[in-house]
């Protein structure tokens, strides 16, 4: 019983100067490595080529990505058309300032 009771503390304390240690900053040593692969947005006004360069990580119980994929693709549609909305109007404004009238 009394091995049993040396072995339980000896892994406890084990674990716990892992713990610490892993929390300590090592001079020499490197930040640890993310597993995050994901590029956060631009800032600044967003293009279509700007959101359908998006990627999100996957997690074990994440996101649907054909859901997210296609809501992406809905919203770089609507980006490309609003824009060319805004280009047409700002043009016909243009045309009207320079027209006599």
């Amino acid at each position: 019983m009394i091995i049993v009771v040396a072995v339980v503390a000896v892994l406890l304390l084990g674990a716990v100067t892992a713990w610490l240690v892993s929390r300590l900053d090592v001079p020499g040593v490197p930040p640890a490595v993310t597993t995050e692969s994901a590029r956060p947005l631009p800032s600044g006004p967003l293009g279509e080529d700007d959101l359908h360069d998006v990627r999100f990580d996957q997690a074990v119980r994440g996101y649907r990505m054909q859901q997210v994929d296609e809501a992406l693709s809905r919203l770089g549609r609507e980006l490309h058309e609003r824009d060319a909305e805004i280009a047409r109007l700002r043009d016909a404004a243009e045309h009207r300032e320079a027209s006599p009238g």
